[in-house]
């Protein structure tokens, strides 16, 4: 199986080490150079991995392309973390200190944390902008992240608003589609296909099994951290019901009606189905 993880790595410090050497002025440089070693901590790259399996799934054929372009959604995503790490108060990502604490933890540390969040978000339009895809799919995938970025601080406002409030299970999942699922699933897939040329029936169709995907994503990640949202109040399945049982019972539900959905299209190639299968199998455990 190609090895993404090395590859989109490869690709992220290509990408930096140009920036760094094109830059002159030495805090640009610095922060650059903070920005490499927060974006090449080990992490899933689950998002730019499914930016190319979207493509591919669409027919995509140039692969060299794709996987140099999908890293701008690997620099949007650190952009969320750094903001969500001031939000949440975090100290440690991923084993290292959160940016805002790398500049001291204060006022000062927060505020330089959202200048550099600003700034690795407008490193991820770039290269996305840049691309050598058709303008028209460009314009096409920028609107999309735009849509799901749109959605996903809409989906974290309602989250902060909801830590102090009575919660339903509308609301839960509300949070889970606009917050996660959209960010995480759908939308990574739906760009990668929309580069290769893909139209919206096309594009509906992963909606319909990568939306409960992501919701069972959020399901899972919620109970594999349940002391840390229960402390925060988090607007949760768990908090409201209270039931492992019953959160493990929707996440099964919503997978298997993702494989459902994902195994009866008749229009994606089926070894691009089979990876995505396969990535599902090795995320929830053979669910």
């Amino acid at each position: 199986m190609f090895d993404y993880h090395k590859n989109i790595d490869k690709e992220l410090k290509k990408f930096f080490d140009r920036k760094i050497k094109e830059t002159k002025d030495k805090l640009a440089r610095e922060t650059l150079k903070l920005l490499k070693e927060f974006s090449l901590r080990p992490g899933k790259r689950g998002r730019t991995i499914l930016v190319n399996c979207g493509y591919f799934l669409a027919g995509g054929k140039d692969k060299k392309e794709i996987l140099q372009t999908s890293i701008f959604i690997e620099l949007i995503h650190n952009y969320l973390l750094i903001h969500d790490d001031i939000i949440d108060r975090d100290k440690l990502r991923r084993g290292k200190p959160t940016v805002h604490q790398y500049y001291g933890g204060n006022h000062f540390g927060e505020s330089m944390a959202i200048c550099v969040g600003d700034l690795v978000n407008a490193l991820g339009y770039e290269i996305l902008t840049n691309s050598k895809f058709p303008n028209n799919c460009k314009i096409s995938a920028l609107e999309t992240l735009n849509r799901t970025i749109i959605r996903t601080s809409h989906g974290q406002m309602l989250d902060l608003w909801l830590r102090s409030r009575e919660i339903t299970e509308k609301d839960v999942f509300n949070i889970y589609q606009n917050k996660t699922a959209f960010y995480t699933l759908v939308a990574p897939l739906q760009i990668g296909a929309i580069l290769a040329g893909a139209k919206q029936a096309f594009l509906n169709k992963i909606e319909k099994f990568a939306l409960p995907l992501g919701v069972a994503f959020q399901i899972q990640d919620d109970l594999s951290d349940i002391k840390k949202d229960t402390k925060e109040n988090q607007p949760t399945l768990f908090r409201l019901k209270g039931s492992l049982e019953y959160c493990q019972k929707i996440m099964e539900k919503l997978i298997k009606k993702a494989k459902r959905c994902l195994n009866s299209e008749k229009e994606f190639p089926q070894k691009e189905k089979q990876f995505i299968l396969d990535l599902i199998d090795s995320v929830f455990k053979k669910i």
